[in-house]
């Protein structure tokens, strides 16, 4: 079960990190709210994938 879980939050922080890139790169879904925000949620994202990667090598 914890395996299933780590795959779930790496796939959506995957999800999440092309949402920001595509708001940052041509605006699609914000329509380039702040960029300041993106790149803080980018980040998180980016944070949250290495920490299940991490977690699923483990296991």
């Amino acid at each position: 079960m914890s395996k299933i879980l780590c795959l779930f939050s790496l796939g959506l922080s995957v999800i999440l990190a092309i949402l920001f890139i595509l708001d940052l790169s041509i605006g699609i879904p914000f329509n380039k709210g702040s960029i300041f925000f993106d790149v803080i949620f980018l980040v998180a994202a980016l944070v949250v994938g290495v920490l299940s990667w991490f977690t699923y090598r483990e296991q």
